[in-house]
């Protein structure tokens, strides 16, 4: 499972958005909530943090997604199951 949450441009607090089952029915929430509903549906893109100097696993550091939108900053990570 996946967790999203938001925080707005102007309000920095997080807001819990929902758990998910893929990063793609996340994505579609992303868009949902992030776009113009007249505007035409594309990709979301997620970007990935990795600090070379940080020993971390490719789990951990995939566990970790964001993606700046025109309405906030979403971050969705990995649930343990």
């Amino acid at each position: 499972m996946w967790q999203l949450r938001m925080r707005g441009n102007k309000i920095r607090e997080w807001v819990e958005l929902g758990e998910f089952e893929s990063i793609g029915r996340a994505a579609r929430r992303v868009l949902e909530l992030d776009r113009d509903p007249t505007h035409p549906v594309g990709s979301v893109f997620f970007r990935v943090y990795a600090d070379p100097l940080m020993e971390k696993s490719d789990a951990e550091i995939l566990s970790r997604l964001e993606y700046q939108g025109e309405n906030g900053f979403y971050l969705l990570t990995r649930r343990a199951q």
